[in-house]
C-alpha cells in the first residue's frame, strides 16, 4: 500500500500536466510513443540522481579551497551540477526516443515530446523525494501538491521552452538556437533552484510563482509561434 501511494502521489502531478499540454496539440501523438518518451525521461531521471550523488560525494572529499568560495560552489552546484545536467538529460530522453522517429513530423511535436520527457523525469524525481520523506499519506499528498504547482510545472515549462529553441534550431539548421536554448533554460532552472532553497520564505515563494507565471507566458508565446510554422527540416 505504501509503494502504491508513493507511485500515485509521484506520478499524478506529472500526469495532470502532461494531459494539459497534450491537449494543446492539434494532431495528438500516439499513446505508445508518448508512454515510451515518458518512460525514457524517468529512466534518465535515475541516471541524473546517481550522477548528482556521485558528483556531490566527489566534491565533499575535496579541500574547501578548491571551491574558491562557498558562494561560487553554491552557484556551480545549482546551475551546472543540477540545472544543466537535468535539462540535458531531459533533452537526451527526447533525442534517444523520437528525434529520428517518423512520428516527429510537425514543429509542435518537438515541444510536446520535450514536455513528455520532462514529466517522466519529474515523476521519478517526485518518487525519490517522497520515498526519502518518510511521511504519512497526508504528508505525501501535501508534498505532491507543492511539487505539482512548483517543481513539476517548472520542469514542463523549461523543457517546453527548450523545445521552442530546438524548433528554430532545426528550422534554420543553426546550432546557435540550440545552445542558446540550453543557456536560457539553465539560467531559469538555476534561479529556480536558488529560490527553492527558501521556498518557505514568503518572498522566495512569491518570486517562484512570478518565475513560473513568466515562463508560462513565454511558453504560450512560443507555442503560438510554433503553430504558425508549417514545416521544419527534422534531422533523421
Amino acid at each position: 500500500m505504501l509503494y502504491f501511494s508513493l507511485f500515485v502521489f509521484a506520478v499524478l502531478p506529472s500526469f495532470v500536466w502532461l494531459l494539459y499540454f497534450l491537449k494543446k496539440d492539434v494532431h495528438p501523438e500516439p499513446k505508445r510513443v508518448v508512454a515510451y518518451v515518458f518512460s525514457m525521461g524517468a529512466l534518465l531521471g535515475v541516471a541524473g540522481y546517481f550522477f548528482q550523488i556521485n558528483v556531490f560525494s566527489f566534491f565533499a572529499k575535496m579541500p574547501e579551497y578548491v571551491y574558491f568560495s562557498p558562494i561560487f560552489f553554491l552557484l556551480f552546484q545549482k546551475f551546472i551540477i543540477i540545472a544543466f545536467s537535468e535539462e540535458f538529460l531531459k533533452y537526451l530522453a527526447f533525442f534517444f526516443t523520437v528525434k529520428r522517429h517518423t512520428e516527429l513530423d510537425e514543429p509542435m511535436d518537438i515541444i510536446i515530446y520535450m514536455i513528455t520527457a520532462a514529466m517522466g523525469f519529474a515523476a521519478l524525481e517526485n518518487f525519490l523525494l517522497l520515498f526519502s520523506a518518510d511521511t504519512t499519506a497526508l504528508g505525501m499528498f501535501k508534498i505532491s501538491v507543492l511539487r505539482f504547482i512548483s517543481a513539476t510545472f517548472f520542469h514542463a515549462l523549461a523543457s517546453g521552452i527548450l523545445g521552442v529553441f530546438l524548433i528554430y534550431g532545426y528550422r534554420f539548421l543553426n546550432k546557435f538556437f540550440i545552445f542558446s536554448g540550453f543557456l536560457v533554460v539553465t539560467l531559469f532552472h538555476g534561479t529556480y533552484n536558488i529560490l527553492a532553497m527558501r521556498i518557505e520564505d514568503p518572498l522566495a515563494f512569491f518570486l517562484i510563482i512570478t518565475l513560473l507565471v513568466s515562463l508560462s507566458l513565454i511558453l504560450s508565446f512560443g507555442i503560438s509561434k510554433a503553430k504558425e510554422i508549417k514545416s521544419v527540416s527534422f534531422p533523421r
